[in-house]
């Protein structure tokens, strides 16, 4: 569940809960011993400045992977015939951003030994992960 804060009038903010397509939800977190929390991964949308679209999910979802431990390249395969296939179609993943995912994760191995918290919040911005 994320908080979206939306101005209402000058100086006032209502908070609206957005929920998460619990079916989503399950896709995102699937591998046994390397799912980290939906608050986590809202988070991680927030510190990198990241968007919910289909290419910010991808780039954050193969950080987080390459990020894990235990991520391998068996999930990597996984997870792209998994998005192409059985998300609904408005999640889906595209060639592009599989590549992108792909890329991301790794990126996400190369910074595996770093908490989150000290990883350049620019990273999934800058042109490496963007030019497929």
């Amino acid at each position: 569940m994320a908080l979206k804060i939306q101005p209402v009038l000058a100086g006032i903010y209502l908070t609206q809960v957005m929920e998460v397509d619990p079916y989503i939800e399950f896709l995102e977190n699937w591998i046994p011993g390397i799912g980290e929390s939906t608050e986590l991964h809202d988070n991680l949308h927030e510190y990198f400045d990241l968007g919910f679209d289909v290419i910010d999910e991808a780039k954050l979802l193969g950080f987080q992977l390459g990020h894990h431990p235990a991520g391998s390249f068996f999930h990597v395969i996984i997870f792209c015939a998994m998005s192409m296939t059985i998300y609904p179609k408005e999640y889906r993943n595209s060639i592009k951003d599989i590549l992108t995912f792909y890329r991301a994760y790794l990126l996400g191995k190369d910074w595996q030994s770093v908490s989150y918290w000290f990883i350049p919040n620019d990273i999934l911005k800058v042109g490496f992960i963007n030019n497929v």
